[in-house]
């Protein structure tokens, strides 16, 4: 290997490098994990909005609640936990995929999915019949008919 390919697979290894340290995300501070949490759960009140986006009470005390439990060093996960013993998983903006959430998430992927194989099955079997020669036998029969038909139209 000559000097000049070595110096370009160094600069090549110092590039992937780079970007892989940049790519790395920092940890997430204590006010990003109570954002993150908050958009997470649904209010109690409002029900089609998050936690960070309601105005009502309850979705004040629940932030207020998970800013608490991010001061006190708990980690997301328990945080969440919490909330699921005492709300459900009814408290979550997306349901939870398992149990019987896996099956809302996947039932509807396993119809799409079994539409459209049926109907390239379908398509495809037309396609087939329509790529079989059709037997001499029908061809003299058409070739009679035709001949009469002209015959006819004379």
């Amino acid at each position: 290997m000559t000097p000049a390919r070595i110096a370009i697979l160094i600069a090549f290894a110092g590039v992937l490098v780079a970007v892989a340290a940049a790519a790395r995300p920092a940890p997430a501070g204590p006010e990003e994990r109570v954002e993150r949490i908050v958009a997470e759960l649904r209010c109690p009140v409002c029900q089609g909005l998050s936690v960070a986006d309601s105005p009502s009470v309850s979705a004040r005390e629940m932030r207020d609640l998970v800013v608490q439990r991010v001061a006190e060093g708990r980690t997301d996960e328990a945080i969440r936990e919490e909330f699921r013993r005492s709300y459900g998983d009814w408290v979550f903006l997306a349901p939870p995929t398992q149990g019987a959430g896996t099956l809302m998430w996947l039932l509807p992927i396993a119809l799409v999915a079994a539409g459209a194989g049926l109907a390239w099955g379908r398509a495809r079997s037309r396609a087939e019949a329509a790529e079989h020669d059709p037997a001499p036998a029908d061809v003299q029969a058409l070739r009679a008919r035709v001949a009469r038909e002209e015959a006819a139209d004379l």
